[in-house]
Order: structure tokens, then sequence, then C-alpha cells
């Protein structure tokens, strides 16, 4: 079983999970309360062949460079590339939240990035919590003191399907049971995996901190530097996150391409349509 590792850098150690492959490597940022090794979706690359280097941002997981906005991480992360021999990467892959860096390291082009696949990400230019609710509590209930006590009421929740329907219901537009049976037991362990593996530490406090609206003149700035083939994948039935992200992010980045899918959830590699997402994937980075 591959696990995660420390690599020391000029700012600090930060937590890598390297996944090997016969295919050439894509970069992974995982998005809110994940670590590197939390799989939120770089599972599909490594079936599709590819290594993978996962992230832990900062933080998040054992990355200790301190509260490091996006476009300050982004040398680290090529320290990290530098140091690991890669040089050149067949993808930069942002997920949720950890669009803000995959977008900063394809602007910045070190390592060398062929593609940049931003899956159901946020904030765009747009800024992000997209509710006020969510602006306000989030920073509560998700703080370092509170969060590993709400994180433990979470693994607790998940281990019946009543109560993994509960935590997975606010992640999608749709009522539950139009899509809650769609999901085979595989996926709904694959779901129940995922809660239990998911934690905040002070990472998810600094992600809504770069989301705010006065930030988003920086944002447009790094989304308009993105000068390789982008694709931008989201759902209309995603509750986590708006589509107009998605709208913004193919409307600003000039090569970028927006793909609809028909996630039920903003758990968007779970699911019946995950082997249309792996045909798409397969098309996109091997072109």
């Amino acid at each position: 079983m591959v696990r995660p590792q420390l690599v020391a850098t000029s700012g600090g150690v930060v937590e890598v999970l390297q996944v090997p492959g016969e295919r050439p490597p894509v970069l992974f940022f995982p998005g809110g309360h994940s670590r590197a090794e939390t799989d939120c979706g770089w599972s599909l690359y490594a079936e599709l062949g590819h290594g993978v280097l996962s992230f832990s941002r900062p933080g998040y997981g054992r990355t200790r460079v301190g509260r490091l906005g996006a476009a300050e991480f982004a040398p680290l992360v090529g320290e990290v590339c530098a140091r690991l021999g890669l040089s050149s990467v067949a993808a930069v892959v942002g997920v949720s939240f950890g669009g803000l860096q995959a977008v900063q390291i394809a602007a910045a082009q070190q390592p060398i990035t062929r593609r940049l696949v931003l899956h159901s990400c946020a904030p765009s230019t747009l800024p992000y919590p997209d509710r006020r609710a969510e602006a306000v509590l989030g920073p509560v209930v998700f703080s370092p003191l509170l969060q590993g006590l709400v994180w433990w009421a979470i693994r607790g929740a998940v281990r019946s399907d009543e109560g993994l329907r509960a935590m997975m219901a606010p992640l999608s537009n749709l009522p539950a049971g139009q899509w809650w049976e769609a999901m085979s037991p595989a996926d709904r362990d694959t779901a129940r995996a995922l809660f239990r593996s998911m934690r905040s530490d002070s990472g998810f406090s600094n992600d809504l901190r770069q989301g705010r609206p006065a930030d988003g003149g920086m944002r447009l700035d790094a989304m308009s530097r993105v000068s390789c083939p982008t694709l931008v994948t989201a759902s209309r039935h995603d509750g986590g996150v708006s589509f107009a992200h998605a709208e913004d992010f193919a409307r600003v980045i000039p090569d970028a391409g927006l793909v609809e899918l028909d996630s039920p959830t903003h758990l968007f590699w779970i699911g019946p349509q995950r082997e249309r997402l792996l045909s798409l994937l397969c098309s996109f980075i091997g072109d």
C-alpha cells in the first residue's frame, strides 16, 4: 500500500502521496477537508494508468508551511516536483478548493503542464462559499478548535446507510430519493471511506480565506495566464459548488472547454457517471 511521504522545501515540509503508474504523471490537488491520501478523484487517473502525485495543501495533513495562499505555495510545489524528478506532467488536476492551486501551477508552468483539469472547482473569479450561511458557519463549524469533534460525529453517522445518505444529501440539489438508489453498494462504500478519511485541520479556514470577493482580481489574473488546454467539468446537480463557477472558469481561461456531467452530488467521481468520466479524461489527456 502506498503511503504519504514528507518532502523538505525552503518553506517547510510538504506531505505528498506518490502513486506509481506506467503513463506520464499528473499532479493532483484535493479539495477541502482532504489530505494527499484522501481519494477525492485521484483514483480516476490511477485507473487510467497515470502516475499520481497528490498534495496535502497548506493547513492539511502533515504539510507544515504556514497559512500560505495558492500563489505563495506554488513555488514550493515546484521544489517538490524538482526533488522528485518531475520536470513536466501530463496534467495538473484540481478538485473543488484544490482548483485554486491547480490554476496557479498551470499558470506558472513549473513544472511544465500539458493539460489542466478542474473538477467541480470554486472559487473562480466569483467568490465562494456561494451561500451566506456557509460563509458564516463554515469557519466556525470546521475551525481548528471544533473540527475534530465534528468529524468524529460524521464518522459515526456514516456507519449506517441512513447516516451516509444524510451526509450526502446537502451535496446535491436533487432530492435524495432521485439518486440514492442508483448508488451501488460499492459506491456507498467509497463515499463512506471518503467521509471517514476527511479532516479539516487548519486548511479549511485557510481555503475560505482565499475565496473572498476582494481576492477576485488575483484569481482572475492567474486564470488569464493559463496557456495550456483546460478541461472544466461540473454538474448542475452539485449542491456544494454552483455551476456558475464552472461557466466562469470556461469563460476566463483562454483555452478552456466545459463539459457538463450528470453527477447527482458534489462527489463527481462516485456513481454511474464514472465510466463516462474515465473515457472523457482518457481522450483529453491522451489527445
